[in-house]
């Protein structure tokens, strides 16, 4: 078995399991996870990004929910089916790397197990900090496979190739799309040197400025310079010294365990530094894996919400050592391979066991300290979140909003500032264009369109107004335009909002006029 011809049907077989699973559940309702329907919703309607919403990040992100949403319909089960092409794109695309840099087969196998216990089995939905990770792994993979053997006609492609998804990797977030430059520029004009050849760096970076102008020129008369975030005003750094050291020296222990051994195992296998660098494989390899650990730390001090997405560190820390492992011990044995594939199940079970434990009667109780006690989570009945779970209070605010006299009223002017952005197709109305994507204030909404939409409150622009109050983020959607429908609107709901730590709630405002056309009444204090 161990070829790489039959070794592909093994790590084929091996990856279906972590893809497709979600599809066979009910998957809760995730924080933010709006941001991924609403931005795919809005592009399958034919809005324009810059142009008739603002977002503080390239477009990259949506593409393929988008493409989905085309085939399957606007729903979040074509979000997950999204997923995992997403999924198998960045499994492939590992696997190639892998083979470009020349590891044993069966090195290659076990890599892809740890890849999918320990990052595939946690994302199953679209994430921008998931998908710019995988188009860093495409740039990477095609990166990889450049050859000085192979003729300069395939150099250019392949290096143009990497070029574009660099780009679209920063076009999807800029800090991991930033530092997926700087690792691919630094690799080629290394092999660029090794080679005494130039036209690998001019083709790189000129893949990716030319890519770069493509995208952004059209949306440069759209406020593209205003909107995307580079640190400039209105926008600020999300990044800082002090946090980055503070992540490293107090919250990174596996992560800098990990860095040891790498730097252990070269240092006991290479007796000069020009050793070292002169062993492109391993020198790409230890490079590789080195960098996208000390990635997965910084992006933590970059996402004000760290989640799942930062867990390929394990994946790159057993690349860094691979070389030196003695896989000959494992290639063709079969007990000693099923025993450590076992141990390594056992040891990266956290993400699987999230899945099946379930099906089991004794559930682990709720710690005795929380503060807030769980509500009831049920499937959704809804068109976009259908079998998505949901608080059962929530879902009963949703029917109470979708019975409201007026809902279905031709061109409703709605103004959603809450997590239930699907209840546009639901409900039928078209989001509002000229105004950010979302509303997480300082991020995707400013003191510019705070003031703007305090102003169109006043002057009662909007029928229907949804507000999302969150105690512990008192900064995430804009409190001035809250105390503003306050004063103007009439609040005659509130419900519960979709998030785990159910101490949220969804405000539902209507304008007086129709409040007193069918006769609804505040709620009382």
């Amino acid at each position: 078995m161990d070829t790489p011809r039959k070794l592909l049907i093994v790590d084929l077989l091996l990856v279906v399991p972590f893809l497709i699973l979600p599809l066979f559940i009910s998957l809760p309702y995730r924080v933010n996870i709006f941001l991924s329907w609403e931005g795919a919703y809005r592009l399958y309607l034919g809005q324009t990004p810059f142009e008739d919403f603002g977002l503080p990040m390239g477009f990259g992100y949506w593409l393929l929910p988008t493409l989905f949403f085309k085939i399957f319909g606007p729903t979040f089960m074509a979000l997950v089916k999204a997923q995992v092409l997403i999924n198998l794109i960045s499994f492939i695309s590992l696997r190639g790397m892998l083979y470009n840099l020349k590891l044993k087969s069966i090195a290659i196998t076990i890599t892809l197990l740890v890849f999918s216990l320990t990052y595939i089995i946690y994302n199953f939905w679209p994430w921008y900090n998931h998908s710019v990770v995988v188009f860093e792994i495409v740039a990477l993979y095609f990166l990889t496979g450049y050859n000085s053997e192979k003729t300069r006609f395939k150099n250019i492609i392949i290096l143009s190739l990497a070029g574009f998804f660099t780009f679209l990797s920063f076009f999807t977030k800029q800090d991991v799309g930033a530092l997926c430059f700087l690792i691919c520029a630094f690799l080629i004009a290394y092999y660029s040197l090794l080679d005494k050849k130039i036209y690998p760096v001019l083709v790189y970076v000129g893949a990716f400025a030319i890519t770069g102008v493509l995208f952004i020129t059209p949306f440069l008369q759209d406020g593209f310079t205003y909107w995307f975030n580079l640190g400039q005003a209105p926008h600020s750094s999300r990044i800082s010294l002090g946090l980055v050291l503070d992540i490293f020296f107090s919250r990174s222990l596996l992560e800098k365990i990990y860095l040891l051994a790498i730097l252990i195992v070269l240092y006991s296998k290479f007796s000069s530094w020009k050793e070292f660098i002169t062993n492109r494989a391993i020198f790409t390899t230890s490079v590789i894996s080195i960098a996208l650990i000390l990635q997965s730390m910084v992006t933590r001090a970059t996402s004000p919400l760290p989640t799942d997405h930062m867990n390929y560190y394990h994946t790159f820390a057993l690349v860094g050592i691979a070389f030196f492992l003695p896989w000959d011990k494992l290639s063709g044995r079969l007990i000693p391979l099923l025993t450590f594939v076992t141990l390594l199940g056992l040891s990266f079970s956290e993400g699987y066991w999230k899945y099946v434990s379930g099906v089991f009667s004794d559930k682990i109780k709720s710690e005795p300290t929380e503060k807030v006690q769980a509500k009831p989570w049920i499937k959704s009945k809804q068109g976009a979140m259908r079998n998505v779970t949901l608080p059962a209070e929530t879902q009963e605010g949703i029917d109470r909003l979708l019975a409201l006299p007026f809902i279905k009223k031709q061109n409703l002017r709605v103004l959603n500032m809450s997590e239930l952005t699907p209840l546009a197709y639901d409900v039928g109305y078209t989001p509002l264009t000229q105004q950010p994507l979302w509303y997480h204030l300082n991020i995707g909404i400013f003191q510019k369109e705070v003031d703007e939409f305090k102003v169109k409150v006043k002057n009662k622009q909007y029928d229907l107004v949804l507000f999302e109050r969150i105690p512990s983020l008192t900064e995430f959607y804009p409190t001035e335009v809250w105390m503003e429908l306050k004063s103007n609107y009439v609040n005659i709901d509130t419900f519960l909002a979709p998030r785990k730590l159910e101490d949220s709630y969804v405000d539902v405002f209507i304008s007086p006029e129709l409040a007193t056309q069918y006769n609804l009444k505040p709620l009382k204090p």
